[in-house]
């Protein structure tokens, strides 16, 4: 790393987008299941559930949970591989395939789409809140609520991943114990036993299947295309062979599915239940429905538990990584905890609730938004590059990920194409798009590679990178 400034061009990197060294690195497999297992039990799966009840059983829709949420995994075992090796956020690992300002295209379109869902599990948990004050003093100020709630949220934020975890190892096994409960409260209530609710439902059947499927992929997915913004703090040995890559990712894919599977599958079918046996699809009001005729202080313990369950989710799932999106791109105007005050602003100004009511149209739309982005990242890293990556040029204006003048056109038209593809198969928005763009990708990039470097010889100086002390001065230039 001797060159001038002049031919590297201008420095992107600071604090905040920097790779995590390997001696930063502080989650395991544990940890990382935990992480998941908290951001599952989150409100939005509750309702999604509830709405698919009116065309499925409640068993179909557990099966649909199961199956969008396994599905999810499997691109997880490929989004996460180039974070885990190298430690480098979503913002930084979009600039390989999309350049580094060509990049800011797709990232936006993903930040917005997190935005929302902070927006909405805000007002969920604000939700909770006044009807806590509501039950207890009279008190009832919603917009307050949001604001009060929101502000929690980005402080939160500000700790980064490890105090999410921490939080995350306390709130799991409460919430867990709060939804068992929940529905034997509801099963007692109603007077009919698990196997009886297992199929009610489905009075107006019509809708496929695969879109059930499909929404539940949508659930995730905003997380699951940048989930380099969690494990890129996964414990990983300095130096590995190609084999024991694929096992690490192996390790850690498994146990995002132990984290998110069984949580989702159990606070769904709580979401299903509370809709057949109550007609509630909202938690806030199922609990106050349900829980409160039985004991008005166990309603509030339970509105506590909807709070937890949002607050214990949308700092990692929604917050962090649009922060990150922010202080990576525009380093010298954002650091982190000021990209996190922005995106939580904007997340409210959002007003996602407005939506509630057609949550699952907006889930199976992102899905189909999101499924190019993670086709063409995954087919850029794992067939055009071959896992090869040059943390400096990452970092920097000038280097191989430059392309045309900071933008990939190419990549950028993939992805155009791609969407537009998934929108003609309504059903299966998702697959078709991730396919596409897979299958156009990589010879879209032989054409491109004809022009310009794809590989470059300051890659022999990430591992030395990687393995230095933390407190060392961050720069690309020496």
């Amino acid at each position: 790393m001797t060159t001038t400034e002049d031919q590297q061009g201008r420095s992107l990197l600071n604090e905040s987008n920097a790779p995590t060294r390997y001696a930063q690195r502080s989650v395991g497999p544990f940890s990382l299941a935990a992480i998941w297992f908290a951001m599952a039990i989150q409100v939005a799966i509750f309702i999604a559930a509830g709405q698919l009840t009116a065309s499925f059983q409640v068993w179909q829709v557990i099966v649909a949970i199961a199956a969008g949420c396994t599905i999810a995994v499997v691109v997880v075992f490929f989004t996460q591989s180039a974070a885990i090796r190298w430690g480098i956020n979503f913002t930084v690992a979009a600039r390989m395939p999309f350049g580094i300002r060509g990049s800011l295209i797709p990232i936006v379109v993903k930040a917005l789409l997190s935005l929302f869902w902070f927006g909405f599990q805000t007002w969920l948990g604000a939700l909770a809140l006044d009807e806590i004050t509501r039950i207890l003093t009279g008190f009832s100020n919603l917009t307050l609520w949001v604001l009060i709630f929101g502000a929690v949220q980005v402080v939160t934020t500000f700790y980064g991943i490890s105090f999410i975890r921490w939080m995350n190892i306390f709130a799991a096994p409460v919430l867990l114990a709060m939804g068992v409960f929940m529905v034997y409260l509801m099963l007692d209530g109603a007077g009919v036993t698990l196997r009886e609710v297992m199929i009610m439902g489905g009075e107006t059947p019509g809708l496929p299947f695969s879109t059930a499927v499909m929404i539940f992929v949508g659930g995730w997915i905003a997380v699951v295309v940048s989930i380099h913004d969690i494990v890129k703090e996964c414990k990983v040995a300095p130096t590995q062979p190609g084999e024991g890559r694929a096992k690490s990712d192996a390790k850690y894919a498994a146990a995002q599915w132990w984290g998110m599977v069984p949580a989702s599958v159990i606070f769904g079918f709580i979401g299903a239940a509370s809709m057949v046996l109550v007609g509630e699809w909202n938690p806030v009001f199922a609990i106050t429905k349900v829980v409160g005729e039985v004991s008005v202080p166990m309603a509030i313990l339970f509105q506590v538990f909807v709070l937890l369950a949002t607050w214990s989710t949308n700092p990692a799932a929604n917050l962090l990584s649009p922060a990150y999106t922010l202080c990576s791109t525009f380093p010298r105007v954002f650091s982190f905890k000021t990209g996190v005050i922005v995106s939580g602003a904007v997340g409210l100004l959002m007003m996602p609730w407005q939506f509630a009511d057609t949550l699952n149209s907006f889930l199976n739309i992102l899905a189909s938004a999101l499924g190019p982005l993670a086709g063409i990242m995954i087919t850029d890293y794992f067939l055009v590059r071959r896992g090869r990556v040059s943390l400096q040029d990452l970092y920097r204006t000038k280097g191989i990920y430059t392309y045309w003048h900071g933008f990939n056109w190419v990549a950028l038209a993939v992805y155009v194409v791609a969407l537009a593809l998934a929108f003609l198969t309504p059903d299966l928005m998702f697959i078709t798009g991730l396919a596409a763009a897979v299958a156009l990708h990589y010879p879209a990039m032989r054409w491109v590679a004809k022009r310009f470097p794809l590989f470059s010889e300051a890659e022999s100086a990430n591992e030395d990178y990687l393995l230095e002390q933390e407190g060392r001065e961050l720069t690309t230039h020496q």
